[in-house]
C-alpha cells in the first residue's frame, strides 16, 4: 500500500513560564486537534517540559512549527542593512551589535537576519547549543522541527497588512511580557524595546511603560497608530482582551497556535 498523503502537524509554543503543543491529526475522518500545556521555569527547564508535554500528546513523526517567546530571544536592530553587502555582512554587523550588550557569549549564538536588505532591520539570536538540544529533544519526542521562529516574526507577519506603508507602532504581548517596535515606511524598524511582566504588576505595567517609550521617541501616543498583536497561546482564536491604553490609536489583533 502506498503511503497515505497526510501527516500529523504540530504547533509548539515555548515561553519562560509555559510549554504548549497543539497536535493536529488527519485521517479518513475529520481532523482532530489535541491541546496540551505544562508549566516551566527557565530556558533549560523548557526542554524537559517539552518532553513532558509531548508524552501527553504522543505524536508520531509530526511536522512541528516551533514559536519561541520574545523573552527567550536576543534581538538587535541594524540601522541600515542596505549599506551592507549581502547576508554575511548583515549577520556580522548584527553580531557585533549584540556583542556590545552581551559580550563574547554571542560567539555561541545562532543568529538570523532577513535575507532581503532594507532600512532598519531586526536581527534575532538564540544560543546555538540550546537550539540544538531543542531540536534533539523534539525529535526524541516524535516532533520533526521544520521551523523555529521568535514570536516577533510571527506577529509582524500577521500584522503587516495593517503596518505596511505607514508610520506605526507594533506592540506584541504574551503572558511573560511585551515588546514594542516603532516602524517607519521609509526608514524601516526604528526602535525595539521589551518589558517583562512580573508577578506583582503584570499587564498593569503596560500603559505607563508605553507612555515612557513614546516619550523616549519624542512622540505623543496619539501621533501614530499602534497595532497590538495579543498572543493567546493554545487557546482557540477568539476576541482579543484589549488592555486599557488611553490616548493611543490602538488596533487589536489576536494570534494563537492555529496561526503557527
Amino acid at each position: 500500500m502506498s503511503r497515505l498523503p497526510w501527516r500529523e502537524q504540530a504547533a509548539v509554543w515555548l515561553a519562560p513560564s509555559q510549554v504548549g503543543l497543539v497536535l493536529r491529526r488527519r485521517g479518513w475522518q475529520a481532523p482532530q486537534q489535541h491541546r496540551h500545556a505544562v508549566a516551566a521555569d527557565g530556558a533549560d527547564a523548557l526542554l524537559l517540559a517539552l518532553g513532558a508535554v509531548a508524552a501527553q500528546a504522543a505524536p508520531r513523526r509530526a511536522r512541528a512549527r516551533i514559536v519561541v517567546s520574545n523573552r527567550l530571544v536576543h534581538m538587535a536592530l541594524l540601522p541600515d542593512g542596505r549599506a551592507l553587502r549581502g547576508g554575511t555582512e548583515r549577520r556580522v554587523a548584527a553580531r557585533e551589535l549584540l556583542r556590545g550588550v552581551h559580550g563574547d557569549a554571542v560567539e555561541g549564538w545562532d543568529l538570523a537576519v532577513d535575507a532581503a536588505a532594507g532600512a532598519g532591520m531586526p536581527a534575532a539570536a538564540l544560543d546555538a547549543g540550546w537550539l540544538a538540544r531543542l531540536r534533539q529533544q523534539a525529535l526524541q519526542a516524535g516532533l520533526h522541527a521544520v521551523s523555529v521562529r521568535p514570536l516577533l516574526a510571527l506577529a509582524a507577519a500577521h500584522a503587516w497588512p495593517r503596518l505596511a506603508g505607514r508610520a506605526a507602532w507594533l506592540l506584541v504581548t504574551e503572558v511573560d511580557g511585551a515588546l514594542l517596535a516603532r516602524i517607519d515606511p521609509a526608514q524601516g524598524w526604528q526602535s525595539l524595546r521589551s518589558l517583562p511582566f512580573d508577578a506583582v504588576q503584570g499587564q498593569a505595567a503596560l500603559a505607563p511603560w508605553l507612555a515612557r517609550c513614546a516619550l523616549l521617541e519624542g512622540l505623543e501616543p496619539a501621533e501614530q497608530p499602534l497595532v497590538h498583536v495579543a498572543w493567546q497561546g493554545l487557546a482557540a482564536a477568539g476576541p482579543v482582551t484589549s488592555p486599557d491604553l488611553p490616548g493611543w490609536q490602538a488596533e487589536h489583533l489576536a494570534l494563537s497556535a492555529q496561526d503557527i
